[in-house]
């Protein structure tokens, strides 16, 4: 990672690059960004107590995006909403913000984390993968929508 990326807690200001970086990446795959539907908690990105919304700023631009909240089973912190400008991307930046994002939920006394992915982010599911996430049971994977993944790791 650049020696001029830092990573710090989301404020209120944050929920339009997010949105944008949000955005920008769903586009490249053809998929839209919903902000009435799957998208809809990016208005309140860095303004949820109960969620740990982290930024990595490159030079003082936000450069990536990830939030951590508590997920219904106890124990089980949620990841959501990584991402990383494109142009940024392939700088250790991703790995940087999965890692703050398991900090935060070891900080708030969680045992394991999970999060909700498409299966056509490769690169995405490649560095899950490599940081020791594995596929949910079935009984997850029902309840999801066709191309999604449900994969979990013990902290």
């Amino acid at each position: 990672m650049s020696g001029g990326v830092t990573i710090r807690r989301a404020v209120r200001g944050d929920a339009a690059a997010a949105a944008a970086i949000i955005e920008a990446a769903l586009a490249e795959h053809g998929l839209p960004f919903e902000p009435e539907g799957r998208d809809a908690d990016v208005a309140n990105f860095g303004t949820r107590e109960e969620a740990h919304d982290l930024v990595a700023e490159d030079d003082g631009a936000v450069a990536g995006i990830v939030s951590v909240t508590s997920h219904e089973n106890p124990g089980v912190a949620w990841i959501s909403k990584l991402f990383v400008a494109r142009q940024l991307r392939r700088r250790g930046i991703g790995r940087a913000l999965l890692e703050a994002a398991h900090a935060a939920a070891r900080s708030e006394g969680f045992h394991t984390v999970g999060l909700r992915t498409r299966t056509l982010f490769r690169e995405a599911l490649a560095l899950y993968a490599a940081s020791g996430y594995v596929a949910s049971s079935d009984a997850d994977a029902r309840a999801l929508e066709a191309g999604d993944v449900v994969l979990y790791r013990p902290l």
